[in-house]
């Protein structure tokens, strides 16, 4: 009992100080309530920042206590949370409401937080995955009591275009890009896929970037069963410059023959096209050849949409 004292005192204090900055520590101030006593069978703790990072956003996860200066080895799967000034996450200038729970599930691992310590955990997000500058564990205690039927934590799969994606870890998605979504729950549960930024969409298993620079998320949701608890979570991506691209490669004409080549990309560019030899004169997008020759086809870049064009087309003779 006195360890147990020990640890819900030590939790007021340091909510008290509302995460006070110490030296070569984390910059950010945060504040919340209730953090001790909390119930085993689901609670909610309301906080917010009065200071937050200007480098990147930030997740707070509800996780064991760390050893050293180590990242937690468990976090749960569930409960966590995004706080961003981009879009898709929750803003930093608002309250922050936080789930958590007398059980965890991380990666396969289950935890009983009323006999390890579990806590909060600040870290940077995946815009700065690796900086631990203002990583800072919060700790929580929960009353004794019988906790609710354990249910377990769902398993769920979502690919793009096959390659599996990671929680929390960006991908980059390029403008307009082929991007198919497959998402599957081992319980076999439906999972809903939605889009939490206007810079890209979801619709018939395709997500697509409509910007080439910034963030989006994709987020995902299942009920609960009978056997699974309900799961949620996204994932984030960073948005490059789509490719800009022709169809043509090469071309076959007969001589002193003309040919009409594309006149834009696929983004709707005026291609310009120029000769490497006086086998082929090209005036706008006609070709007349006298015999083999290499055609270079370029077209301007889109900043925030999409790269430059620069592509070349072998022309021979038929």
């Amino acid at each position: 009992m006195k360890i147990r004292s020990l640890i819900a005192a030590t939790a007021i204090a340091i909510s008290s100080l509302a995460l006070v900055p110490q030296a070569q520590a984390e910059t950010f101030s945060w504040s919340s309530a209730p953090l001790t006593n909390l119930d085993p069978t689901g609670a909610t703790i309301n906080g917010g920042f009065t200071k937050f990072p200007t480098k990147a956003g930030m997740y707070i996860q509800q996780c064991i206590a760390p050893v050293g200066t180590a990242r937690p080895a468990t976090c749960s799967d569930t409960l966590q949370a995004w706080i961003t000034t981009a879009p898709g996450g929750q803003s930093p200038t608002g309250g922050i409401v936080m789930k958590v729970a007398g059980t965890i599930t991380g990666k396969g691992v289950t935890v009983d937080c009323t006999k390890v310590q579990c806590g909060l955990f600040f870290r940077y997000d995946h815009t700065a995955q690796s900086d631990t500058s203002e990583d800072k564990f919060l700790p929580i205690s929960f009353r004794e009591g019988a906790m609710a039927p354990f249910l377990a934590t769902d398993e769920i799969t979502v690919t793009l275009n096959g390659k599996p994606l990671v929680r929390n870890v960006p991908s980059n998605l390029a403008y307009r890009a082929d991007a198919k979504i497959v998402a599957t729950a081992k319980s076999g549960a439906n999972v809903v896929l939605t889009s939490l930024t206007p810079d890209c969409s979801y619709a018939n298993g395709a997500f697509t970037a409509l910007k080439g620079a910034g963030q989006c998320a994709l987020a995902y949701s299942t009920a609960a069963t009978a056997t699974t608890a309900a799961a949620s979570g996204n994932f984030p991506f960073i948005l490059v410059p789509g490719a800009q691209k022709i169809t043509l490669k090469s071309l076959a004409i007969a001589k002193n023959k003309t040919k009409a080549l594309p006149v834009e990309s696929n983004f709707g560019e005026t291609i310009s096209y120029k000769s490497n030899s006086k086998n082929c004169r090209v005036e706008l997008n006609l070709v007349e050849v006298k015999g083999p020759c290499t055609l270079t086809a370029s077209a301007p870049a889109k900043a925030g949409m999409w790269s430059a064009l620069k592509s070349t087309i072998k022309v021979t003779i038929k």
